[in-house]
């Protein structure tokens, strides 16, 4: 039956193919880029921030309405918010600089206990803000409010954060591009016109859809942060959502260790005992020394002592893995030579530069991964439906949809017609997975890093995933445990932001991280939107330049 899959796969290829030059057409000069970061402050890590702030070089409130002040100025391009808290913000904000004044604690005593006190930062919607939004792009929620801060955001928030605002997910958060009748579609900050992945953010605005209705358009968080209007995120990962926005926006996102992150109040939830192992929160940032800062406050002090955060990482004692794709065959979407040449020189320098030992072994067997993890995870037993809360059925709103009557978005349905497809085509892949994460386990051990592609190519432009479901490469970390870091590379022939992942073993989270900031040293990592000097990855690596 797997030959029916497959099929569908070569056929995606075909089509995607012939609607390239389409979309093109169809979104051609309509390209917007998001100003120049020109605020100094913008480009400050957040742990920096955080002690500039303790030793009063810069106020709070200075701060959070500087980050308001850069969320206004690019709403009008990527529309960033699904709920703001600006007024309340600014009212915390003047607290802390107010506590700061009065109190008698040390700047050391503060750190402890309030590490991020006065920094301002943004949270997924799904992650549960109390007394704001949480519908998720349900249209039968609107209006639905969190009765209280998710397990998550309760930590960010009780180590001194100040939350500016919640932004938007796909129906459920199950797409890898936001699309929904509440808050629309995505725009990416380096060009309006592609997508900024998902899940994880969202932002509003109206656009004219192909059925000529209004409709809004949501930006992800990936966006917040790629277009300097964010400086940390918390963002949550079941195949891919952390990642893939990271990538397209250029910026770092870390997806932990199942177990290590609360995921408690995360909405939706499901009921199958697995969930837990596939689903987590973690930090999205601009700068890679902010994952480790934020991923150690939302794991706690004993977690962070039993993962080892502190300890410092030796990169000559790494074993380095890599592939630059899972080989050619018809159901492969090839990677594009941008992303492959990044992978390779990261690899190279990390060997030759930095001491580690290049380890040649190849996974092969995850030229599989579309069908035994994905198939692992999305067959899970009550995942969220959409169309279970008002007993709708998928083949009639999928006519309605294609006459525009559809209360669900394309992309939810999407999602339930990929299910049914790994239900009743896919075979049962369980015990294959649990072979397979015992096996990479095993070969990465303590000190080993795999290097992969995020995604084949750069963003997408809107509602093109549908013909490109390369999705196995992020759902591995997802089905086999691994931690995961999405690390920025600059940008491509397009100008668009390019990327892979870094995974590692199982509880080896630190060696994700400081591989991430050790390739930001060499890339240069975050490149902010129409910032003048870049590096472009070309065709092949004859093809790199410099560009002015």
């Amino acid at each position: 039956m797997e030959i029916i899959f497959n099929i569908v796969l070569v056929l995606a290829r075909f089509m995607n193919f012939l609607t390239g030059p389409i979309y093109t057409l169809i979104y051609r000069g309509k390209k917007e880029v998001v100003p120049p970061v020109r605020d100094p402050l913008l480009k400050i890590p957040a742990i920096e921030l955080a002690r500039r702030i303790r030793s009063k070089e810069i106020s709070s409130e200075e701060l959070c309405k500087a980050y308001i002040r850069r969320i206004k100025e690019v709403n009008p391009i990527i529309n960033a918010i699904v709920e703001d808290r600006f007024e309340e913000a600014i009212k915390d904000a003047k607290a802390v600089d107010e506590y700061l004044k009065t109190t008698s604690l040390s700047e050391l005593e503060i750190e402890k206990i309030k590490p991020l006190l006065g920094v301002p930062m943004t949270i997924k919607e799904s992650c549960s803000v109390k007394g704001m939004s949480t519908s998720v792009g349900i249209v039968s929620r609107i209006g639905m409010k969190a009765e209280r801060d998710g397990e998550a955001v309760a930590i960010l928030r009780s180590s001194g954060a100040i939350l500016l605002l919640v932004s938007t997910t796909p129906e459920f958060c199950l797409s890898w591009e936001t699309y929904n009748f509440i808050t629309g579609c995505t725009r990416n900050p380096y060009d309006s016109t592609r997508t900024s992945a998902g899940s994880s953010g969202g932002e509003v605005c109206k656009l004219k859809c192909f059925n000529e209705a209004n409709h809004t358009l949501t930006v992800y968080r990936g966006a917040l942060l790629g277009s300097g209007a964010s400086v940390v995120g918390l963002g949550s990962d079941i195949a891919g959502s952390i990642r893939l926005p990271a990538m397209f926006n250029g910026v770092f996102g870390h997806k932990p260790t199942p177990q290590v992150t609360s995921i408690k109040d995360h909405y939706p939830g499901c009921k199958d005992e697995r969930y837990c192992l596939y689903l987590v929160t973690g930090p999205m940032a601009r700068y890679s020394c902010d994952l480790k800062f934020i991923f150690k406050i939302l794991v706690g002090n004993k977690m962070s002592s039993e993962l080892k955060l502190d300890e410092p990482v030796n990169l000559r004692d790494l074993k380095v893995f890599y592939m630059v794709d899972f080989g050619s065959g018809l159901t492969q979407f090839p990677v594009e030579s941008s992303i492959k040449n990044a992978i390779k020189e990261a690899a190279t320098h990390l060997t030759t530069t930095c001491g580690a030992t290049l380890d040649e072994y190849k996974f092969w067997h995850f030229k599989d991964a579309i069908t035994v993890c994905v198939s692992t995870v999305i067959n899970m037993r009550d995942v969220p439906n959409s169309l279970k809360l008002v007993k709708a059925n998928l083949a009639v709103e999928l006519i309605k949809s294609i006459c525009g009557l559809s209360k669900f978005s394309l992309n939810i349905l999407f999602f339930n017609c990929l299910r049914l497809m790994y239900k009743y085509v896919i075979s049962d892949y369980v015990v294959k997975n649990e072979m397979w994460q015992t096996a990479i386990t095993e070969k990465l051990g303590e000190n080993g890093v795999l290097i992969l592609p995020s995604f084949v190519a750069s963003a997408q432009r809107h509602h093109q995933f549908y013909f490109k479901p390369a999705f196995g490469y992020l759902i591995i970390a997802n089905a086999l445990g691994l931690p995961s870091t999405s690390v920025p590379c600059g940008l491509d022939h397009h100008d668009m932001p390019i990327g892979f992942q870094v995974m590692a073993a199982p509880g080896q989270d630190r060696l994700c991280l400081a591989v991430a900031e050790e390739l930001e040293r060499y890339f240069g990592g975050w490149v902010p939107p129409n910032e003048l000097t870049i590096k472009v990855f070309g065709g092949d690596k004859s093809d790199q330049q410099e560009k002015y």
